[in-house]
């Protein structure tokens, strides 16, 4: 059994003027299922589903269920039984396959309120709360890097959770932090 560790190393988190703050959960609870099978082998599993691809729906207990697509589900913070489950590596159900997104991505959260501001910085999609509400989500570029951002509460504030393939973790997490000390000397 392997043991999972950050692509970031020791690097844990950067807190900025602003309230602006960048944190590593690349060592969260994650998974995902993918297949014409998926959104209904979630709803047997508990799990909710999001009405739309590109959405992110919080199951109640502090996690969330993210779709990608009408045929692809991440499960972020899911319980320790459905990662065992799985990791088995075979169908999970009839056209229903397991994704190892745990080893394939850093997860990079933003949090502050001008988390949109500093985004626009390195990012060509809007995404202020007007045009980018809270569980929403978007594939594209950031710093020239594909990523995936995820609008959601933690807590009592908005957050955007940053997901990268685990070999451009750094050089994204470098971007991220130029753009916080940019922000921060600007204001």
């Amino acid at each position: 059994m392997s043991v999972l560790s950050s692509p970031l190393g020791a690097r844990q988190a950067i807190v900025g003027a602003n309230g602006l703050a960048l944190r590593d959960l690349s060592l969260q609870q994650r998974s995902g299922v993918r297949g014409a099978g998926a959104s209904a082998y979630l709803v047997q599993q508990s799990y909710p589903v999001p009405n739309a691809p590109n959405q992110l729906e919080p199951t109640g207990n502090g996690a969330w269920v993210m779709s990608l697509s009408h045929r692809e589900f991440w499960m972020l913070q899911p319980d320790q039984e459905a990662v065992a489950s799985a990791m088995q590596g075979e169908a999970l159900a009839a056209e229903v396959w397991p994704l190892y997104c745990q080893h394939s991505h850093a997860w990079l959260q933003l949090a502050g309120a001008p988390r949109a501001e500093v985004m626009a910085t390195l990012c060509g999609v809007d995404l202020s709360q007007a045009a980018f509400p809270e569980g929403s989500v978007v594939q594209t570029q950031v710093a020239r890097v594909t990523s995936i951002i995820a609008h959601h509460a933690e807590g009592q504030a908005g957050v955007f959770s940053l997901f990268v393939d685990q070999s451009l973790a750094v050089y994204l997490w470098e971007a991220l932090e130029d753009a916080i000390t940019g922000f921060d000397c600007s204001t």
